[in-house]
């Protein structure tokens, strides 16, 4: 079928939406969409029209949740009407037959069997987000939805909800519902038959409050609900999705719906993870702890008729069930497992790997087996059910014997059975569904042993020894899937109708797809929204002493690449406003730096002093209050700057939009541990592949390197989540000059990436890039305010046209920071549907000023107090302006170009200053330039009678002299009270000036350089003589506001 894109703008009457034509399919979207928007709803419909597998990929900020839920859900109504439809049809023609004696049955008025979409997301947190976003969308009134939770966050049983532990929170609610002693649960019908939990889209907050508030448990209601025929849409987490037992627990039939994977890039690892277990002797010993306390109980009340110690809070006929001799076959059970695990005899290396099918040989030395574990599985989760109950706020009691369980029904999950397959085994990764034998089984699995590491933590004085062997070491068996497959196929065998895998960083899609097994004919890499003002891309071969970038092993006990690192992070601290995020290749590899920074050098006293600084901590339970912290610091004056690593919590899901995540800065490349056992396993299992022949497999050494080029992708996905939101991405090493790297960075990225070899210069575009892209983010807003601004001549701020101006309203406001100063300009505050802002969550209830740096944005380094050479200035020049005088001090010479041939396009004042380096670079290579003061200013300065009807309120000689003595004068003095670096960002700012003719944006890069110092104020206010006649007026005023003084104008310049 021959796909076409006719897409049409109207509005609907209900909601003033406009409606898309796309494929056919009508769309009801917030706003005109943008063409990367389009074009991925595209890709959706018709995935879903062909029943074609499809694996998107598009930025974040783009929209990317919205457009997923408008286009699947309008194809899914789409779907509806078409099958109602027919249904009308049908209904006319068995009318017209009754008149010949058809049998007149009555209609059908039940609701359509569409496929649903299954929307599967990583996290609880990030499917509240996705049905906060469905709620602002036309659909969010029109579709049923199920939002499926684990009972952490549903329960609402006041016993059953202060369990600490999972598993006995499971086990205590399951032994109530069975006996019917929940009363919560005991209402879920009567909810399902008033539809209480249908009537609105809720997330699990509400879901949580309409529970108590009706007496209903919520937990249960949305499982009742996903099995509804007008239920629409099922959110869930990946895990209950990917795996056999969860689906068949929560009732998420698959066959004929539709599955979308959001953030699916770390879809691979998931798939792996659900097939895999580990297994260690400590896991052997508490089973065997907890099995013989039960043992003792039941002795005891064979023997006496009375409870054991600890057993009061069980009850006496659920204890009475057990037999004695089935209890202590389990234990007996146990210590042989242990006792084989033991024995197994491992190199020197204390460690050794076999095939996937040892896993089996293993486990039938203790009887365990295809026609055994059934029974096993059984009696075990009768005793850790029974256990669960007996737990209390000082004990937890069965939850080894449940992750035991869930080690069995991993290892022998073939033996389950899926719809449709009538019985027979469901595992097979290539082939058709067959009873597989153990090498077809254990194809895709390897097994390793080992010995564990001696754990040096505190030792728990309330545990007890455990187990038989307590002299020998721990041992770990893992029994790890490395074919992702395993589970996508699944789902395909089980009849789902199409997958659809979207995420921001998936690239490179070949090599994701290979792993997956199944074809996804429909692919897409989009591209971003924002424009190329606001993104600043660096590769730095070379620090700021001009020593080697480079973040590996060898180099890190290399103290002078440490150090050099160091003071390049310090520098890119200094030059980015608000938040700066580092990341680091291992936490290794970050609290070595940071050591060797603090005890070997003053890189962290430099950071310190420039942002105040936070360190990922490992612990996930410390990690909201090292990020509340980053928060915290990035409202300072100061700025905050985060250390964290690839591939970790921060670089996974936090939204670090606007200050929070202006720059980023990758630390090395962070490809994963080499001597790490999973790691060798995967690439000799692909490598083996790939030898016999299997189609589509890479090989394990590209595969390896991948993965440090999606990690690396992964962190810089934390900048730039929104349209107006900006920021730069700094990569610290020199390998990431090479061509195979920088293609595999997010395509979007690409074409800015700029290679530097002089970092000094770097830092001087990377302060440009902030300095040039918040004066286009101030005209926007100023636009937006319809306050009136000064448009630059020649590169115009990025407005989007598109913005809805209805909802702009006079009453509201928005802080913009000038020059340390605070200026409100009326913008709206109430976004309406209608309105992008809304349909973003990083732009939705933030602070006035979130969009904007701070005001040190445009600030040059903090001055510095040595004494400096004096310069001469000669008698070259004979005017006295500025712009001039510094044209004359050099001629421009040839250097080489940043590898970037766009960037000029895209940073207006980084094209100055290019030729201010040229200027810089030849001023080595010249004499000293004296320049004689003009013929123009031959007045004496105790002659000069400047007009008071605009002067200060109290005028200084300094400044009577800077302002009507020899230019030269004027020139020298700021050199002296500049350094090198803030008197480059003066000559950026004057020649900015000379070109665009914007006094405001000339007025804030001075008030950089000069404000923190009240002693310099009358700089700010003499260099007044350098404007042009036309400005002398406003610029007076802006002094005003900045210093509280006016410049000292002459009659003439007054009037002017």
């Amino acid at each position: 079928m021959e796909l076409y894109l006719n897409i049409s703008l109207t509005f609907s009457s209900l909601f003033s939406m406009p409606v898309l034509d796309i494929l056919g399919v009508n769309v009801e979207f917030p706003f005109t969409p943008y063409d990367v928007q389009t074009n991925y709803m595209t890709k959706i419909i018709e995935a879903l029209q062909t029943g074609q597998n499809a694996v998107l990929e598009s930025p974040t900020g783009t929209g990317k949740t919205l457009c997923l839920l408008c286009a699947t859900l309008a194809w899914r109504f789409s779907e509806l009407k078409k099958i109602k439809a027919l249904e009308v049809q049908d209904k006319q023609i068995e009318e017209g037959l009754g008149a010949w004696g058809a049998n007149n049955a009555a209609p059908n008025e039940t609701t359509p069997n569409v496929a649903k979409i299954i929307y599967a997301s990583r996290t609880h947190s990030q499917l509240s987000q996705v049905v906060k976003e469905l709620k602002r969308t036309a659909y969010g009134k029109q579709v049923v939805i199920s939002l499926l939770g684990s009972r952490e966050q549903m329960c609402i049983h006041p016993e059953v909800s202060k369990q600490t532990s999972n598993q006995t929170m499971v086990h205590m609610c399951r032994n109530k519902v069975n006996k019917h002693l929940c009363h919560f649960y005991n209402n879920v019908d009567d909810a399902r038959k008033n539809g209480i939990f249908t009537k609105e889209v809720m997330d699990i907050e509400e879901l949580v409050q309409l529970g108590n508030k009706r007496n209903a448990c919520p937990y249960y209601s949305t499982r009742e609900v996903s099995k509804q025929v007008e239920c629409g849409v099922i959110f869930t987490p990946y895990n209950y999705l990917l795996d056999r037992k969860s689906r068949r627990s929560h009732n998420l039939e698959i066959g004929g719906n539709v599955i979308i994977f959001d953030e699916a890039h770390n879809l691979e690892k998931l798939c792996e993870e659900s097939a895999s277990f580990d297994l260690s002797s400590l896991d052997i010993a508490n089973c065997i702890e907890e099995v013989g306390d039960l043992l003792n109980a039941v002795t005891k009340m064979a023997e006496t008729g009375t409870v054991a110690d600890g057993h009061e809070a069980g009850e006496t006929t659920a204890l009475s069930e057990f037999k004695k001799d089935d209890v202590a076959l389990m234990k007996s059970f146990f210590l042989a497992l242990e006792e084989h695990l033991d024995k197994i005899e491992l190199p020197a290396s204390k460690s050794k790997s076999e095939p996937g099918r040892y896993i089996f040989d293993f486990f039938s030395k203790v009887n365990l087996t295809f026609d055994t574990h059934e029974i096993l599985l059984e009696l075990m989760d009768k005793i850790s059910s029974y256990l669960s109950t007996l737990s209390n706020s000082f004990r937890t009691r069965g939850t080894a014997l449940q992750k035991f369980s869930e080690i069995i029904k991993v290892a022998f999950s073939a033996s389950s059975t899926g719809p449709g397959d009538a019985g027979t085994p469901t595992f097979s990764i290539y082939s058709a569904p067959a009873r597989p034998s153990i090498e077809e089984l254990t194809r895709f699995y390897r097994v390793h042993i080992c010995e564990d590491a001696p754990k040096t933590g505190k030792k728990d004085l309330w545990k007890k020894d455990k187990g038989t062997l307590k002299s020998k070491p721990s041992r770990t068996i893992s029994y790890w899937c490395f074919s992702p497959g395993y589970a996508m196929q699944d789902l395909v065998r089980n009849g789902s109708r199409n997958l659809i895998l979207t995420s921001g960083t998936i690239s490179p899609i070949d090599s994701f797809v290979s792993e997956l097994h199944v074809d996804f004919p429909i692919t897409l890499v989009n591209g971003h929204v924002i424009d190329k003002h606001q993104i600043f891309v660096a590769s730095l071969t070379r620090g700021m002493n001009g020593v080697k970038l480079e973040s590996t092993f060898k180099s890190r006990g290399v103290m002078e690449q440490v150090v050099e690192l160091g003071n390049t992070v310090a520098e890119v601290a200094k030059a980015s406003p608000g938040g700066l995020l580092v990341f680091f290749p291992s936490y290794a590899a970050m609290e070595h730096y940071v050591k060797a920074w603090r005890e070997s050098s003053d890189v962290m006293r430099k950071l310190e002093s420039t942002k105040l600084c936070t360190v990922e901590p490992r612990g996930k339970g410390e990690l909201k209050d090292a990020i509340e912290k980053f928060y915290s610091d990035v409202k300072s004056p100061q700025g905050g700057a985060l250390f964290a690593i690839c591939r970790g919590k921060v670089s996974e899901g936090l939204d670090f939009a606007n200050d929070n995540g202006r720059a980023v800065l990758i630390v090395g490349i962070p490809f994963p541990p080499t001597q790490d056992a999973k790691v060798k396993l995967k690439m000799s299992f692909l490598d083996d592949l790939k030898r016999s022949g299997v189609p589509k497999v890479i090989p394990g050494s590209e595969w390896y390197r991948l993965q440090a080029c999606r990690a690396v992708n992964q962190a810089i996905g934390r900048v730039i989540r929104h349209r107006y939101d900006y920021g730069a991405i700094i990569l610290c090493d020199q390998r990431f000059t090479r061509k195979d790297q920088v293609n595999e960075l997010p395509q979007w990225i690409q074409s800015h990436v700029t290679s530097f070899d002089d970092c000094p210069k770097a830092m001087r575009r990377l302060r440009s890039f902030f300095c040039s892209v918040r004066e286009k983010e101030n005209f926007r807003l100023r636009s937006l305010s319809g306050k009136d601004a000064v448009q630059p001549k020649r590169s115009q701020p990025a407005i989007d046209k598109r913005a809805d101006k209805s909802t702009i309203s006079s009453s509201a406001s928005r802080q913009v920071s000038f020059g340390g100063m605070k200026k409100m300009y009326d913008i709206t505050k109430l976004p309406k549907m209608s309105d992008p802002d809304c349909h973003v969550p990083s732009r939705v209830n933030k602070p006035n000023n979130s969009t904007f740096a701070p005001d040190c944005m445009c600030q040059a380094s903090t001055l510095n107090t040595r004494k400096r050479k004096r310069v001469e200035h000669g008698n070259d020049s004979k005017k006295a302006n500025l712009l001039d005088a510094l044209d004359q001090c050099n001629d421009v010479t040839e250097e080489e170009e940043p590898t970037n041939l766009g960037e000029a396009e895209a940073h207006p004042m980084s094209t100055h200053l290019l030729v201010m380096d040229r200027r810089m670079a030849e001023t080595q290579k010249k004499k000293k330039i004296k320049i004689k003061r003009p013929p123009t200013m031959e007045t004496p300065l105790e002659d000069a009678k400047p007009s008071t009807s605009n002067g200060p309120t109290q005028e200084q000689p300094d400044e009577r002299r800077a302002r009507f003595g020899p230019a030269g004068g004027l020139l020298q003095t700021i050199k002296k009270v500049l350094n090198s670096e803030g008197y480059k960002t003066l000559k950026g700012a004057t020649e900015t000036y000379r070109q665009k003719e914007n006094i405001e944006t000339l007025v804030e890069s001075l008030a950089g350089l000069f404000l923190d110092n009240p002693a310099h104020h009358y700089l700010l206010r003499a260099f007044v003589r350098f404007v042009r006649p036309k400005h002398h007026t406003r610029y007076s005023e802006l002094c005003e506001i900045l210093t509280g003084q006016k410049c000292i104008l002459t009659q003439t310049e007054s009037n002017t």
